[in-house]
């Protein structure tokens, strides 16, 4: 019976692409036949949604550069893929990467605490020599007057105040330092800008004074209100820098300190004095902050603890040998991928979109990378450009944009239910902002339209009510295919369509040249932000 049901399914589905609309029956006498396929309407939906969803995205991704991969699945079923192997330079969907060693080698609960310690215990409230400030890679120690300009309309969605440390120090008694107050950043090393990165970052300020230990990213001045990284003036020295904000802070705060402030590292001869613990934020957290905001700074620390926790040396060369010897022991598609750096800055970083695919379908990991990625309309780089559309509150992705390069990695929940996972890159002399927007978008309403052009309820037997659709948990990786009556056209910014890439509105795909002009997205801000 099954072996003719699917004869009849196959007949059907065939009929069905030919003409998207089933017909209903002429009167709603029961009279469907027992082996009819139509009592198994999924075995002729399913090949229909996903043979319109292929051809959909075939039209599509010829209008990506032909230096472009994609990837689309569904349950952990490949629906499409296109040059998935292929390696190219990912951009900020090199943070997938990142997160993923991190979360490997530390565990999401593990904090980078900040302590503040002393040779000797304080007498009196008197501390009788330095107070050592060591610093273990913390990102998020933040100023309220730095997080007020961080960005153009909001505040950065994770905070850790130093003025916390600074009370802690106040309560513990302490009403005076006699010595100073070192910054310690010895747990990292001191090469503060990768060598792979291009000249041009120093004075583009990508990214601050990278250390162990840094308040403000390590800039030492910036304007009261955003105007972009450039305006901002980093430290000379990231430690020296915290120490005096919190030489400061102590002073504001009533607390005497003699000396003036300087980096140093703590002894090592001497069991130290704990005096106050900067607590960290979670590493989930810190890793959310990182893919929401794609912050570069936040990436290329973690990769630096990944190296000292794994080796003892908290280097760029060590934290990528553990990052690739992790993620190969997880069982990571490794195949055609280099990486360089933690944040994707580097244009020599290579991954697939086979690989961005294992990062976010991976069981272990996977689910905590996507749910805790920028969400489309609501949050992150992926804010502005679907607030209000039919994708708010249905993509968890995460972006990369450099001069040559757009992607987009994440889930997206469809209008009728389930899930599709999906992976795109696109590598080109010189990819604008509009484009690579234009491009996400149309391939985002592509797949929350899915499944495409298939009426459920006329393939039901005769005389069957309507069944209600209820869509399934975010991220169960099902697809879904509901019980509506979903348009026969492509959906908005389909190609083929009006208002797609390369559309001549008529329903027939053209190609468009790779722009000439590398403009960057409005309120593009290359240490945090669309990166």
């Amino acid at each position: 019976i099954l072996g003719v049901v699917g004869v009849l399914a196959a007949v059907a589905a065939f009929l069905l692409q030919r003409s998207p609309s089933a017909a209903a029956l002429d009167d709603g006498t029961p009279t469907t036949p027992v082996l009819s396929a139509r009592r198994v309407p999924e075995l002729i939906a399913a090949p229909v949604a996903n043979a319109r969803l292929q051809t959909d995205l075939s039209n599509w991704i010829a209008q990506s550069p032909a230096t472009s991969c994609l990837t689309v699945q569904a349950g952990g079923e490949t629906l499409f893929s296109r040059n998935a192997s292929e390696p190219y330079a990912g951009a900020s969907t090199q943070k997938l990467v990142t997160a993923t060693a991190a979360l490997l080698s530390m565990g999401p609960d593990a904090r980078l605490d900040t302590v503040a310690s002393t040779a000797t215990p304080p007498v009196d409230g008197v501390i009788q020599g330095d107070l050592y400030i060591v610093g273990a890679g913390d990102p998020t120690i933040t100023t309220a007057a730095y997080a007020a300009q961080l960005y153009r309309d909001r505040q950065p969605i994770l905070v850790n105040d130093p003025n916390r440390l600074v009370e802690q120090i106040k309560a513990a008694g302490v009403t005076r330092i006699a010595g100073s107050v070192v910054g310690d950043g010895s747990r990292y090393d001191t090469q503060r800008f990768h060598p792979a990165w291009p000249a041009r970052y120093h004075g583009q300020n990508v990214v601050g004074q990278l250390g162990a230990l840094m308040i403000d990213d390590g800039f030492e001045s910036y304007p009261p209100d955003f105007q972009g990284p450039g305006a901002r003036v980093p430290a000379e020295d990231a430690a020296a820098h915290a120490a005096l904000k919190i030489t400061t802070l102590l002073r504001e705060a009533g607390v005497v300190v003699d000396g003036a402030p300087r980096s140093g590292s703590s002894p090592t001869d001497t069991t130290l004095t704990t005096i106050a613990t900067l607590q960290s934020p979670p590493l989930i957290d810190i890793v959310r902050e990182m893919l929401v905001e794609s912050d570069n700074d936040t990436a290329e620390l973690l990769m630096k603890e990944i190296g000292r926790r794994e080796s003892g040396q908290g280097t760029w060369a060590a934290g990528v040998e553990a990052a690739n010897r992790l993620l190969g022991e997880a069982g990571v598609d490794m195949a055609g991928v280099e990486i360089v750096d933690g944040s994707g800055l580097s244009t020599d970083n290579r991954v697939t979109c086979n690989l961005l695919m294992s990062l976010i379908t991976r069981p272990e990991t996977g689910p905590l990378l996507v749910e805790h990625s920028s969400v489309a309309g609501e949050n992150g780089t992926l804010l502005e450009d679907f607030d209000g559309t039919e994708l708010d509150g249905r993509m968890h992705a995460k972006t990369g944009t450099l001069n040559t390069v757009t992607a987009l990695a994440g889930r997206v929940d469809p209008l009728q239910g389930g899930s599709l996972m999906f992976s795109y890159i696109a590598n080109a002399p010189s990819i604008s902002g509009e484009d690579a927007d234009r491009w996400h978008r149309s391939l985002a309403e592509i797949l929350v339209a899915y499944p495409r052009g298939v009426d459920i309820e006329a393939l039901l037997p005769a005389g069957t009510p309507p069944a209600t659709t209820s869509s399934p948990a975010a991220g169960d990786g099902s697809s879904g295919s509901g019980s509506g009556s979903p348009s026969t056209s492509g959906p908005p910014g389909a190609p083929g369509t009006p208002g797609s890439p390369g559309s001549s509105g008529a329903g027939t795909s053209t190609s468009t040249a790779v722009p000439a002009a590398a403009t960057l997205p409005t309120g593009f801000d290359p240490r945090r932000g669309r990166g």
